[in-house]
């Protein structure tokens, strides 16, 4: 009767030794896996963040220049086209503005709120830089919108990576 309860309970320990030997090594790989993909997106996101920050200061810098060259320029201002033809040089300037503009578009989610009021913003800025009137105060109120806006993102952003989200 002994002999009986024996095999029962050696059965179980052995059954139990061979789930533990195969479920080990799925459960390692699942987590394994989980951690990749989460050090991946937190990589992207990383990378993403500081695209993201040198294209906006970039293009905040680039306008500030504008707004200089048109308050100093002896041409009329034409949307910034009278500068440029007077001086060619600008014409890099004025390119690698709206590149980076592009680019900030391009970084940001339409669906998003946040990202569609920072392109708002930015649209107003440049709106405000192409008129043919100074327009410094509106200038510098929508360039501050951008920043605040920017900062709000890159916030989100760092707390999504601190996450590993």
């Amino acid at each position: 009767m002994q002999a009986l309860s024996a095999i029962p309970l050696s059965l179980i320990t052995a059954t139990t030794a061979l789930v533990a030997s195969i479920m080990g090594p799925v459960v390692t790989l699942r987590v394994a896996r989980r951690q990749f993909h989460a050090n991946v997106i937190s990589t992207n996101r990383q990378k993403w963040i500081e695209t993201f920050r040198n294209r906006v200061s970039e293009l905040l810098s680039l306008m500030n220049a504008a707004q200089v060259i048109k308050r100093y320029s002896i041409e009329s201002w034409r949307g910034g086209l009278g500068p440029v033809q007077a001086n060619p040089s600008l014409t890099e300037k004025f390119e690698r503005a709206f590149m980076a503009l592009a680019q900030i578009r391009l970084l940001t989610d339409a669906s998003d709120q946040e990202h569609q009021r920072l392109n708002d913003a930015l649209a107003a800025a440049l709106a405000h830089l192409q008129h043919d009137e100074l327009r410094q105060e509106e200038l510098a109120a929508a360039i501050e919108e951008v920043i605040t806006l920017g900062r709000t993102i890159v916030r989100q952003q760092w707390g999504r990576v601190k996450r590993g989200v």
